[in-house]
């Protein structure tokens, strides 16, 4: 018989799914888990979990319809609204219930303080080698146990937000069959948080690596709002080629965190057998992997 919610929560790390269920960037998560690196404690709604709750609103089935038949990107706004302005259903909050409970009681134990969550959109190829939607999709930074449920509600809806569907359009993907898994995650207290291509982005060279950092959470970063420190490290001898600083004053690397980072990524790119792009944080001397991609073909920016 099946178990309530089954089907509906995966754990990061140990999932019994893929990614058509988890989405491109839990996916990407649970196999870094499964390989050993360290990820922050978290969750995954699953597309499943999406689905159910799309079910169980008509009025969404009836907009989507229209939106298919029409390819009025328009109607995207009232069918955003309708899924972050209604209550989770009840299988789904069952499922939520226990797992922040789990997820908040660890974080107790560790820290002595209630859990601070991270909720990140994980849509179905989402963060792959063929299309990223960087940026594109919800991402909520910081949010307690309580404030989760509408968070993960405002994640599904961005999956037909304006710029999505542009996007999706602009590249040929379909409309209809999208799904949105959702990520739930300890906050990691970044100290320091950076975006590294094992691969120079720019001119593709394989023999560098580089690093951009900024102290604290990365989404300044990822969003453009601050200019970061960038590294051109050299992939053999670990040696700076280049160094731009960036708007802070204060570095937010000293050079054992930043050769320890390059080993970490080049392990991360070692076990995927590719050239990757990794997001990452450090939290009391310590990195925690936040997303691994392959970087896309040709000079190596990612879609």
């Amino acid at each position: 018989m099946e178990r309530a919610g089954e089907g509906l929560i995966a754990w990061l790390g140990r999932a019994e799914c893929g990614p058509e269920a988890l989405g491109g960037k839990a996916a990407s998560l649970d196999r870094l888990g499964r390989l050993g690196f360290r990820i922050p404690p978290g969750f995954c709604l699953t597309t499943a979990a999406f689905r159910a709750q799309f079910d169980a609103i008509p009025q969404a089935g009836d907009v989507l319809a229209r939106l298919i038949k029409t390819g009025d990107v328009a109607l995207g706004d009232e069918l955003s609204r309708i899924l972050a302005e209604a209550p989770l259903a009840e299988p789904i909050a069952a499922a939520l219930g226990p797992a922040l409970v789990t997820l908040d009681q660890g974080a107790r134990e560790r820290s002595g303080a209630p859990a601070r969550l991270a909720v990140r959109s994980s849509a179905i190829g989402e963060d792959s080698s063929a299309a990223s939607y960087a940026g594109l999709h919800e991402t909520e930074l910081d949010r307690s146990v309580d404030e989760v449920p509408g968070a993960v509600s405002r994640c599904w809806a961005s999956l037909w937000s304006r710029p999505a569907l542009a996007y999706r359009v602009r590249r040929g993907l379909p409309l209809d069959g999208a799904a949105m898994a959702v990520v739930v995650q300890e906050l990691v207290p970044a100290d320091a948080a950076a975006v590294i291509f094992t691969r120079h982005p720019v001119t593709g060279r394989d023999d560098q690596v580089v690093v951009t950092a900024i102290r604290g959470l990365g989404e300044a970063m990822v969003s453009g709002t601050v200019t970061p420190d960038t590294y051109v490290v050299d992939r053999a001898g670990r040696g700076i080629a280049e160094f731009t600083p960036g708007d802070d004053a204060e570095r937010p690397l000293d050079a054992a965190a930043l050769d320890a980072l390059v080993d970490l990524v080049l392990d991360v790119e070692a076990r995927y057998g590719a050239a990757v792009d990794v997001e990452a944080a450090m939290s009391a001397g310590t990195w925690y992997l936040l997303q691994a991609r392959p970087i896309t073909t040709g000079a190596g920016v990612s879609a």
